[in-house]
C-alpha cells in the first residue's frame, strides 16, 4: 500500500542518503577519463573527493550526536556547518573543473543538483534541530 503523494513525508534523515548518493556519484564522475583525462586528473579529483567524503564525515558525526546538553547541541551543530560550508567548497571546485576541463553540461548538472539538494537538507536539518533542542 502506497501513500498519496500529498501526504508523504521527507524520512528522518534523508541528508543522509543524499550526501551518500553525491558521494558515490562523485567518485563514479572523477575516476571516469571521459570526464577528467589522466593527464588532468590529479589536478581537482583529489579535492573533489575529499570534499564529498568530508561532507559525508561531517553529516555521520553530527548523527551520531545523542543530544542531551547544550556541548552536545552545539558540537552537531558546529558538524552541520562545516558539512554545508564543505558543500559550498565542492561546488567551488566543481565549477572550475567544470571551465578548465568541459564537462559534459548534463553531468555537472546532475552532480551540482545533488550538492544543492544535500546542502538543501542540511537547512532544514539544522533549522529542525534549533526547534526541537532550547537550551
Amino acid at each position: 500500500m502506497s501513500v498519496i503523494k500529498a501526504k508523504r513525508q521527507e524520512g528522518k534523515l534523508s541528508v543522509l542518503v543524499k550526501a551518500r548518493e553525491m558521494c558515490v556519484y562523485t567518485i563514479t564522475i572523477c575516476k571516469n577519463e571521459k570526464n577528467f583525462p589522466k593527464r588532468d586528473r590529479w589536478i581537482l579529483t583529489q579535492p573533489i573527493v575529499s570534499e564529498a567524503l568530508a561532507i559525508m564525515s561531517c553529516i555521520r558525526r553530527a548523527n551520531a550526536v545523542n543530544v542531551e546538553t547544550k556541548e552536545d547541541y552545539i558540537y552537531r551543530r558546529q558538524q552541520q556547518i562545516e558539512a554545508y560550508s564543505r558543500c559550498e567548497a565542492m561546488l567551488t571546485l566543481m565549477e572550475i573543473a567544470y571551465k578548465v576541463l568541459s564537462i559534459d553540461s548534463e553531468r555537472i548538472e546532475c552532480w551540482t543538483g545533488l550538492v544543492v539538494e544535500t546542502e538543501s537538507l542540511l537547512q532544514r536539518w539544522k533549522r529542525s534541530d534549533k526547534e526541537r533542542y532550547v537550551f
